[in-house]
């Protein structure tokens, strides 16, 4: 079990680490403050007990047997992060700021698109359907799959955490420069090129 555990760990953080359309999104929330990240990485984190859940129950499956309904997610998905990423790179972060100072943005909102970041990517249950059965017994599938599964969405709350820390020290650093409008906008291309590579790749 041990041995099983390292590997999955080692592949799991590889692919955590990989920029993608979280990483993306954990940065550019991580602008407004840490709180909106870490309200991101929750809706992330939803989203991953979401898609573990519809493996478990063998929903994951039909989605992906079912090509009109995979592709419609797919590229309804790949249409809100364009959407999103294009945005950023036309209109920046902004200053979204009451009178008092205090930022106007709901942290609750930020969870929603959280949620909406990882569903908009139906490879997600792709990468579940693929992984979590390799590390599964057949005699103790359902406890290795939610222990595979919370050891997943662990890893995610690591990775994209520390993700936003790094984006708010650089943001911090940035914030009001000249460069910072060149940082949004090349982050906002990125987010556009992972939302065609959701939708083609």
């Amino acid at each position: 079990m041990l041995d099983a555990t390292l590997t999955f760990i080692a592949i799991t953080l590889a692919l955590e680490v990989t920029p993608g359309p979280a990483v993306m999104f954990i940065l550019y929330q991580s602008a407004f403050g840490m709180r909106y990240a870490l309200a991101g990485v929750a809706g992330l984190m939803t989203a991953n007990v979401i898609w573990i859940s519809l493996v478990a129950t063998g929903l994951g499956l039909m989605l992906v047997s079912t090509p009109w309904l995979f592709t419609a997610v797919r590229y309804c998905g790949a249409l809100y992060l364009a959407y999103l990423g294009y945005r950023i790179a036309r209109y920046g972060i902004g200053n979204p700021k009451a009178e008092d100072g205090k930022i106007k943005k709901s942290k609750f909102k930020t969870y929603q698109q959280g949620i909406m970041t990882s569903l908009s990517n139906p490879k997600a249950v792709l990468f579940f359907l693929a992984l979590l059965p390799q590390f599964t017994r057949p005699e103790s599938m359902l406890p290795d799959l939610l222990y595979f599964g919370g050891l997943k969405i662990l890893i995610l709350l690591v990775v994209m955490t520390s993700f936003g820390f790094l984006g708010k020290k650089v943001f911090n650093r940035i914030m009001g420069s000249q460069s910072a409008k060149w940082v949004f906008r090349v982050l906002g291309v990125m987010i556009v090129a992972a939302a065609y590579g959701v939708a083609f790749g």
